[in-house]
């Protein structure tokens, strides 16, 4: 990668997209990628090999690779998770999340989209797949100046709802319209993490989304109750079928549509109180621009989350925003324990899964922040 500031001479006679070599002033083969003019990182490195040709079989081998690295997943056990992530996986610029046997593709970047006849005919190749669901949706097209545009079937047939098992539990999942690819895949090992902490608890998980972590935390025993909080009352309508799917009856537990910071407000006037607590937000900070501003915004949910917590109680507080890091994320529990006087003992951090790899020369893309504390 490097930052078109960087370049001695900026490559005028290759259009957005296209592939080019990187050389250094002396005419050295340095790697091989796609260039864009319009964005602070003018060249994405697909391959450091001169003799490495940027084709199908070249994407064919990148996709093997990573399939193989999913091949941990038992899928008796596991059926769904993230089989490109983008950079992680040598493929900068392309996203593809596995739902059993349903494929949904994100293309971010202008390189890559020039690529994306090649890429959907590779991944039908290698993977088999009854099904590949084009959703090049994002907003952060526009940076590569390109176009969102509405989901696509590009191979095969994509049902309006897939169902998934995670770890066991089992989930449904809308590729056309869900949040990101349907499901939040990132957060599987923590949604694991938290069943030991919530056995016969009373769990309020905040963000809730279709209640995955609300799901894990029923399954663990009859005694359990569950309160999923979310502002979009078509995911708290699915995460009660979800609930029923699992062999768990809805009405034993409690679905509230809601913004979350009016809900803790209230839930703390009057006095509700939470074994648990699960804080697992939007990104607050997509751009380093606004990052203060996030800041108070995670210390505000976190002060409201410790404020409905009992005494001893397990807070899992998370952050997706790239630019606030873990060192942020545990300032904010630290200034909000200090505002309820309070002590937090941090019991487990998490970042990525193993399906979602990140490339050791771009640390930057490592987003995820989710930490487990007891709070006295």
């Amino acid at each position: 990668m490097d930052l078109l500031g960087a370049l001695q001479q900026a490559p005028h006679w290759v259009e957005n997209g296209g592939i080019l070599d990187v050389k250094s002033d002396t005419g050295k083969f340095i790697a091989r990628g796609y260039y864009n003019s319009s964005t602070d990182i003018a060249i994405r490195i697909l391959t450091h090999d001169v003799d490495e040709a940027i084709d199908l079989d070249f994407l064919r081998r990148r996709i093997r690779s990573a399939v193989q690295l999913r091949e941990a997943f038992d899928p008796a056990v596991t059926n769904a998770y993230r089989l490109i992530n983008s950079e992680g996986d040598g493929l900068p610029g392309l996203v593809v999340d596995r739902y059993a046997d349903i494929l949904v593709a994100q293309i971010h970047t202008a390189g890559m989209d020039q690529l994306r006849a090649l890429v959907i005919e590779a991944l039908a190749q290698e993977t088999g797949a009854a099904g590949i669901l084009l959703r090049s949706d994002s907003l952060s097209r526009r940076r590569e100046g390109l176009f969102a545009q509405d989901p696509e079937v590009v191979s095969g047939e994509v049902p309006k709802q897939v169902e998934i098992r995670e770890n066991g539990v089992s989930f449904l999942v809308d590729p056309w319209e869900g949040q990101k690819t349907g499901f939040f895949l990132d957060q599987r090992d923590k949604r694991e993490a938290l069943r030991k902490y919530t056995r016969g608890k009373r769990v309020l998980n905040c963000f809730s989304y279709t209640g995955g972590f609300s799901v894990y935390s029923a399954l663990n025993t009859p005694a359990a109750q569950t309160t999923s909080v979310d502002v979009s009352g078509s995911a708290i309508h699915t995460a009660k079928q979800i609930f029923t799917l699992n062999g768990l009856d809805p009405e034993e537990h409690q679905f509230v549509t809601s913004d979350v910071f009016e809900y803790l407000e209230a839930a703390w006037k009057e006095g509700e109180l939470f074994d648990a607590v699960v804080l697992d937000p939007p990104a607050f900070a997509k751009t380093q621009g606004v990052r203060t501003h996030a800041l108070k915004a995670y210390r505000r949910l976190n002060y409201l989350g410790m404020q409905v917590l009992k005494p001893g109680g397990i807070l899992l507080t998370c952050s997706c925003s790239g630019v606030i890091g873990m060192d942020d994320l545990l300032g904010t529990i630290s200034v909000s324990a200090q505002r309820l006087n309070r002590t937090v003992q941090v019991l487990e951090s998490y970042t990525h899964g193993l399906d979602h790899p990140i490339n050791i020369a771009m640390p930057e893309t490592a987003y995820l922040k989710a930490v487990f504390c007891r709070i006295s």
